[in-house]
């Protein structure tokens, strides 16, 4: 199959912030080995954006000043390609203009953090935890919602800092940060309360090239012995700084996730736009941080340090690190079609159609324990499976000719389910097996969401299966969990937020 295209919409600058462009840039990063060509489509892209995108492999296309219908036409006609997958970030990327580009791609993922309108994408992702499908308004048919930071995208450094030893910074430096562009200008306003509090040492405010303002809040900071002033750094310059910075106020945006991926600490949020809502809700429920108006009270208690040493914790539980995984998972599955058939839970009246499916020849050939069973070890394997609580056993049923397709189960084993699967030999070589790996593994994650990781074991010479699950999403694990000799294991990572 010929990878697709990867096209990625949004706006960004120093007025409505560089929120979108940033979720995106990020995105494109994860996935740029997963497609033939990533374009970025943006209105006066600026040089930073510009190199950023290049570093990465990212081609940048500056799109015309329009009305938004009149853009989205204009893309049909000169732009994109049927074989495309397009995302949108941006709250003016409304349900027509989504319809006139849905149209013409073949699939359309949209970053989301309001659910104010209806959507056309077959794919929703939204960074904030406990929002629900019910919560929109999804009018593509099978259209999922991908939501909370266990999908959330964030650049590289901040990825690779949740397998970086613990920080054990102290809350006496702080981190004033709220967002690249802080458009409401709340940068100075903290600090000045922070210096109010002898507890605090060391404050370090950032703010990013869309900053404006920055002459003046530049001479104003050569006057605070306690405050140092950072300007547009780097990915790898934040996440160090960060380590730094046992405790940090936020607003609670993409920049709260990426100090809790890069060491965290005592987090206080500081909602800046109606956006943040969720993100703020989310936190706060999840005990990743606390409200801004108790940093007085949490900033000189005696046990601040202790305080911030639990949310690190916690912080660094779920932000696992393994949120680009999950999202390489999700884009290779929203390129498989729809099942053509149901799954439904095994019963005692399959017994004698899955004893036939055991002894065929190519399953022993492909089975770890190549020699035929006997059936009455199978009636008492069958048996022992419908009645273990740890155990799912489903079959895929054709719904127009009422047969059966073929068997995916899983053993569960506290957060980790192995599986196992085949095809009724008249349904082979017809490219099921990718499908029924995802149907069966979204299936488990709906029964048993306490799973955390699918596992599948395969033969090296069963090329066939290894891309089956290649298709389906999953991704090869560096060395086999099997004492088998001439194995490889898959894995997909579920989401726990």
């Amino acid at each position: 199959m010929p990878l697709p295209r990867l096209l990625l919409r949004a706006d960004g600058n120093s007025r409505i912030g560089l929120g979108h462009v940033m979720r995106l840039l990020a995105l494109a990063e994860i996935l740029r080995e997963e497609v033939a060509e990533c374009l970025f489509l943006i209105r006066e892209p600026d040089q930073e954006l510009q190199h950023q995108l290049a570093a990465i492999g990212c081609r940048v296309l500056a799109l015309p000043a329009q009305p938004l219908a009149e853009e989205a036409a204009w893309l049909v006609r000169h732009i994109v390609h049927s074989t495309d997958v397009l995302v949108l970030d941006g709250y003016s990327f409304t349900y027509s203009y989504q319809h006139t580009l849905r149209g013409a791609a073949s699939h359309l993922i949209f970053v989301d953090d309001l659910h104010s309108f209806p959507l056309a994408a077959d794919l929703v992702l939204n960074p904030a935890g406990g929002v629900k499908a019910s919560q929109y308004e999804l009018r593509q048919p099978g259209a999922r919602l991908l939501a909370g930071p266990a999908y959330a995208p964030l650049r590289a450094a901040f990825r690779e800092a949740a397998f970086l030893p613990a920080s054990n910074a102290t809350p006496a430096t702080v981190l004033v940060c709220l967002g690249g562009a802080d458009p409401t200008h709340q940068t100075r306003h903290v600090a000045t309360t922070l210096f109010a509090l002898p507890a605090v040492q060391q404050v370090h405010a950032v703010v990013g090239s869309a900053y404006s303002g920055w002459e003046e809040l530049h001479i104003w900071a050569s006057q605070q012995p306690r405050l140092t002033l950072h300007r547009n750094l780097s990915a790898d310059e934040l996440v160090e700084l960060m380590r730094c910075c046992g405790a940090a106020v936020c607003s609670p945006s993409t920049v709260s996730y990426e100090y809790c991926a890069a060491g965290g600490g005592l987090l206080l949020l500081l909602p800046i736009a109606d956006n943040q809502h969720d993100i703020n809700l989310f936190l706060l429920s999840a005990g990743l941080g606390i409200p801004y108006s108790s940093t007085s009270n949490a900033l000189t208690a005696l046990d601040a340090g202790k305080l911030a040493a639990q949310f690190r914790q916690q912080q660094r539980r779920v932000f696992d690190g393994l949120a680009p995984v999950r999202l390489r998972q999700e884009f290779r599955a929203l390129q498989l079609p729809p099942p053509p058939f149901y799954l439904r839970p095994a019963t005692a009246a399959d017994s004698g159609q899955l004893f036939s499916w055991t002894n065929d020849p190519t399953v022993r050939q492909y089975s770890f324990s190549p020699a035929p069973v006997a059936r009455t070890e199978h009636e008492q394997w069958f048996a022992a499976r419908l009645t273990d609580p740890h155990s799912l056993v489903l079959l895929a049923e054709d719904p127009v000719h009422n047969s059966p397709i073929g068997l995916i189960r899983f053993q569960i084993a506290e957060e980790k389910a192995t599986l196992s699967y085949l095809l009724d030999p008249a349904y082979r070589g017809r490219r099921l097996a990718p499908v029924l790996l995802l149907a069966g593994t979204r299936y488990l994650a709906q029964t048993f969401p306490a799973v955390r990781q699918v596992l599948g074991h395969v033969q090296q010479h069963n090329t066939a299966s290894i891309k089956a699950f290649e298709r389906a999403g999953f991704h090869q694990l560096l060395a086999p969990l099997t004492t088998s000799p001439n194995s490889v294991t898959f894995s997909w990572e579920a989401a726990s937020y």
